[in-house]
């Protein structure tokens, strides 16, 4: 019966977040040489099972600290509702850890080979940060979610470089300078989803000592701060793609997404009720892997 309430506490809508990087890499990489699929699988349940342990922890870390509360505007947390218990919760978070090392200790086996084991080591040590990050976010007596632009940046890291640049040399062995210009454009795309949600809980973060980038500029200015990002995203990606021209098709399929984009910063600027931001976020979760798409699709023709 639990079951439904483990999937919200998961936060599916969010989920595609983890993989669209990942994809959008192994598309590029697949036009330049030949991928293993099993090597993109791998990757994929690595990132989602990471992205479950950020949310498993997230809905423990705030209801610890206070943040979940009945005054917030986002979704209820399963904690608060008292669907699960935090017991149980510190129970899934420890397997999730688990999950999470083994699947991506698989993915380096069958990445690495041994002649390349200091390489093989600093993914290693690369994922033990990764879970590490994912806990401390929400959980630990300062965790870093609560500081003023640490959690946009860890975004743009985990997100964007390690999600795009990362699975690309585990692809590809190899790293390019074009390949982390399109991790940026993917990392400030999902900083702005971490963004539409501190907007929407600014007066409660505010109340409650999580000083997050909305609540240090305030609504006006975290709006503006909104429309840089996704303005620099949709340059950058674009700009990937002058750089690697081969056909109109891959404008063909980038112009829609941008569109698209253009139009979710004006949605956002006229929004008034901070409740109005959840609809937009789950917009962008899947504007995000469109835009991926797009892009990643326009390499394979």
């Amino acid at each position: 019966m639990k079951l439904k309430y483990w999937i919200r506490a998961a936060r599916i809508h969010t989920l595609p977040l983890s993989f669209s990087g990942i994809t959008l890499s192994f598309f590029i990489s697949q036009s330049r040489k030949d991928v293993s699929l099993i090597t993109y699988i791998l990757c994929v349940i690595t990132a989602l099972l990471l992205q479950i342990l950020a949310n498993f922890s997230n809905d423990y870390g705030d209801s610890i600290t206070g943040v979940d509360n009945y005054k917030r505007i986002g979704p209820e947390k399963t904690i608060l509702c008292g669907f699960i218990s935090l017991l149980e919760m510190k129970k899934a978070i420890f397997i999730f850890s688990i999950l999470s090392f083994f699947s991506g200790f698989l993915l380096l086996c069958k990445t690495f080979l041994w002649n390349h084991i200091f390489i093989f080591f600093l993914y290693l040590i690369g994922i033990f940060i990764c879970i590490y990050s994912s806990i401390r976010y929400s959980i630990g007596s300062h965790p870093y979610g609560y500081i003023t632009g640490m959690g946009d940046l860890f975004v743009m890291i985990f997100f964007g470089i390690f999600s795009v640049e990362g699975s690309y040399f585990l692809y590809t062995h190899t790293l390019c300078m074009d390949i982390f210009f399109l991790s940026l454009s993917i990392g400030f795309l999902n900083v702005g989803v971490l963004n539409i949600n501190n907007m929407r809980d600014l007066d409660n973060d505010y109340e409650n000592g999580k000083y997050t980038i909305p609540v240090w500029l305030d609504i006006k200015y975290a709006k503006l701060y909104h429309t840089f990002i996704i303005l620099i995203s949709i340059f950058l990606g674009g700009y990937f793609i002058f750089l690697n021209h081969r056909s109109v098709y891959q404008w063909i399929f980038f112009i829609p997404t941008s569109i698209f984009l253009i139009f979710h910063i004006l949605k956002i600027i006229l929004i008034k009720e901070k409740k109005l931001f959840n609809l937009e976020l789950k917009k962008l979760v899947i504007l995000i892997f469109l835009h991926g798409l797009s892009i990643g699709i326009g390499f394979l023709n």
